[in-house]
C-alpha cells in the first residue's frame, strides 16, 4: 500500500532507514487488516508503530538540532501533532469495527507520507543548500 519512494529521502542514512521502518509497519498493519487478524495483532503492530515514531521523533529532532535547522520550533510541534494522532489511531483501531481499519489505514498513509514529503523535505532542501 505504502511503498518507499526515492521523492521521500532526506539524505540522512539514519533518518531515512528510521522512515523505511516507519513505512514497513504502516504495511505491515495494512497486511493484518487486510487478513482480518486478530485485533490483538494489529494492536500490537499499532503499538510498535507509535513507540517506532516516537523514538524518530526524538532522534530526528536531535539531528535538526545539532545542524541549526532553522525551522526546528515549528518541525517539533508538527511531531507532537502527528504522535498525538498516532495514538489516537491507536485507540480508535482498538475500539472500531475491522472496516474501519481500512479508513485509518488511508489516514495513516495521508499522514506519514505527507509529514515526510513536506515537513522533512523542508529541512533536507535546507541542508543541502548550505
Amino acid at each position: 500500500m505504502f511503498p518507499w519512494r526515492d521523492a521521500y529521502s532526506v539524505r540522512i542514512v539514519q533518518i531515512d532507514n528510521q522512515h523505511r521502518d516507519l513505512i514497513g509497519l504502516a504495511n505491515s498493519l495494512h497486511a493484518a487488516i487486510l487478513k482480518g487478524s486478530a485485533a490483538g495483532m494489529q494492536a500490537r503492530i499499532m503499538d510498535e508503530l507509535v513507540r517506532c515514531s516516537g523514538n524518530h521523533f526524538a532522534f530526528e529532532e536531535a539531528v535538526l538540532g545539532q545542524r541549526h535547522y532553522s525551522g526546528m520550533a515549528s518541525h517539533a510541534d508538527e511531531h507532537q501533532r502527528l504522535a498525538a494522532e498516532l495514538a489516537a489511531m491507536r485507540e480508535s483501531l482498538r475500539s472500531a469495527p475491522p472496516a474501519a481499519g481500512l479508513e485509518l489505514m488511508l489516514l495513516l498513509d495521508k499522514r506519514i507520507s505527507g509529514h515526510i514529503l513536506a515537513c522533512d523535505q523542508a529541512y533536507a532542501r535546507e541542508f543541502k543548500s548550505r
